[in-house]
């Protein structure tokens, strides 16, 4: 699994909260019961705020069951990327395939489909946890489409930054990334890769 999270084509940033996922070390729920001053750190701030309701956040409520902080519309939006790059099948998301993303694989796998589908899980995680840590440490309000945009701009930037950085390779291996680049994100369907303006997305 640590092999996977070192190959994973993600910020580092991302990959040492991957890593932190996978040995518990996630800073929610409990966590914050321990510290003294912080304790109600310990509810999830979107619920609290906008519903008045205490619940404490564990992980699945913060990834997949919180109906104040838009997770919900940002893994709407990856499974719109989904469809738009691929016929296979969306995965139906649990903890399970949260916490193994980075090892996730499918066979007879020619289209890129796995580092794919790794990349999206890994940054729609990230862009909710960058709004919860707005919503909550920052004490900032945000909305349920904030956490969406946050995702679109994750998606949008790692493939830019991709794309940029072929230009540092030389002759063959730079076609060959570009090549591969265009594979992971589906050119003219997803991703537009016109060589003199850059990399252009579809997130409509």
């Amino acid at each position: 699994m640590l092999r996977g999270l070192r190959a994973l084509g993600v910020p580092l940033r991302l990959k040492d909260h991957m890593r932190n996922m996978l040995i518990g070390k996630i800073k929610c729920g409990s966590y914050w019961r321990k510290i003294p001053g912080y304790t109600e750190r310990a509810y999830c701030s979107f619920c609290k705020k906008k519903k008045n309701i205490e619940i404490i956040e564990s992980e699945q409520h913060m990834w997949m069951e919180c109906e104040n902080s838009g997770q919900s519309l940002a893994w709407e939006t990856t499974r719109k990327i989904w469809r738009k790059t691929t016929n296979r099948t969306w995965p139906t998301i649990s903890m399970g395939l949260i916490r193994g993303a980075a090892a996730l694989s499918y066979e007879h796998d020619f289209s890129k489909d796995s580092e794919r589908l790794r990349i999206l899980i890994s940054m729609t995680i990230w862009a909710i946890w960058k709004s919860r840590n707005k919503n909550s440490i920052n004490d900032q309000d945000v909305t349920a489409n904030e956490t969406r945009e946050a995702l679109k701009d994750l998606i949008q930037d790692i493939i830019r930054k991709s794309w940029n950085a072929t230009r540092f390779l030389e002759g063959g291996r730079r076609m060959k990334r570009q090549c591969a680049l265009r594979s992971l994100w589906a050119d003219k369907r997803f991703a537009d890769f016109t060589p003199k303006t850059g990399p252009t997305v579809d997130l409509s």
